[in-house]
């Protein structure tokens, strides 16, 4: 009976000891893990933003397979917790800081498109940093959608504002070119201005002729302009027009001079040919009267009919 109650004592102390050998070991491989750890931590302090992503992978690694592991320590998990969430808390600060520069207020305002385009790029970047790193980096797939959406809005205010931007650049185009093909149309002095069918282009062209001006008195009463139209067509596709422009604004320099037919004199058209001229209603500004002689297949519209579109004059 008595050996039978030592050798329970003797197994009953062997397992004692076992496992008390076995917890000590338990206790050294918890505190060799938490330093562990802690040298990652330690390390990724200092380490460049590669570097600190290659750490935070090597820890949540660590961290998976002890997981599997049976003998599981409180204190193991909370470091890896810890050192995990205060990882994560760097690349979650480097996403909403990237998120902040690249946000523009009052972005409906900015003319600069560039820069608009600069900032759309930039996040586009960080878009597609966030999707190759969030399982890492992030807690969670809500979390990365959350930031997935907050970048998309922006990103999309951005291409709205640009679309604007190109739509009124477009238009500013289109209105420099009506401007020049305007400006190439248009012929204008202080006495009338002349507007050609846009048909025409530059296939057209007016000139003063100073061989039929007149003086009188030291005072200039005629001033003639030629205009002429010969597209690549043969005659009389073409046309042509003189314009005289008689100062009238005084009615002669004495009573003699004071009748229109004097006036009308001056204008080197035979008597009987004067009565096709052309003459728009009212006078200039400076008080001139302006007559119109078309020749060929005519050059301004007269009111007359013609086959093709003619030139419009308009008195200044």
């Amino acid at each position: 009976m008595v050996k039978k109650l030592l050798k329970g004592i003797l197994v009953t102390g062997v397992m004692v000891m076992g496992i008390s050998g076995c917890s000590s070991n338990v206790q050294d491989d918890s505190k060799q893990k938490i330093v562990s750890i802690q040298k990652m931590d330690k390390s990724f302090k200092s380490e460049k933003r590669e570097e600190k992503l290659d750490t935070l992978k090597k820890v949540l690694k660590s961290q998976s397979k002890y997981l599997k592991e049976e003998n599981q320590d409180n204190n193991v998990l909370d470091q890896y917790k810890k050192t995990v969430t205060k990882m994560r808390k760097y690349f979650i600060s480097d996403y909403e800081k990237s998120i902040k520069e690249n946000t523009l207020e009052n972005v409906e305002s900015i003319q600069d498109k560039q820069q608009i385009n600069e900032k759309k790029d930039n996040l586009n970047a960080l878009k597609t940093l966030v999707s190759e790193e969030y399982k890492f980096t992030l807690d969670s797939k809500k979390q990365y959608d959350s930031y997935m959406k907050s970048i998309t809005e922006i990103a999309t205010q951005y291409d709205d504002r640009i679309a604007v931007l190109e739509k009124e650049e477009e238009m500013r185009k289109q209105a420099e070119i009506e401007k020049q093909k305007e400006a190439q149309r248009t012929y204008s002095n202080e006495f009338f201005t002349i507007t050609v069918p846009e048909e025409w282009g530059s296939n057209w062209s007016i000139e003063e002729d100073t061989s039929s001006t007149k003086v009188l008195d030291g005072i200039t009463r005629l001033r003639a302009f030629y205009c002429s139209y010969m597209p690549n067509t043969p005659y009389p596709a073409g046309g042509g027009a003189y314009i005289y422009v008689l100062n009238m604004s005084d009615y002669g320099i004495d009573e003699e001079h004071r009748s229109l037919a004097f006036y009308r004199n001056l204008i080197p058209v035979p008597e009987d040919q004067q009565q096709y001229l052309y003459s728009p209603d009212g006078e200039t500004s400076q008080g001139w009267v302006v007559f119109v002689q078309n020749v060929a297949a005519s050059f301004i519209d007269d009111g007359a009919r013609h086959t093709v579109p003619l030139a419009t004059i308009t008195l200044n």
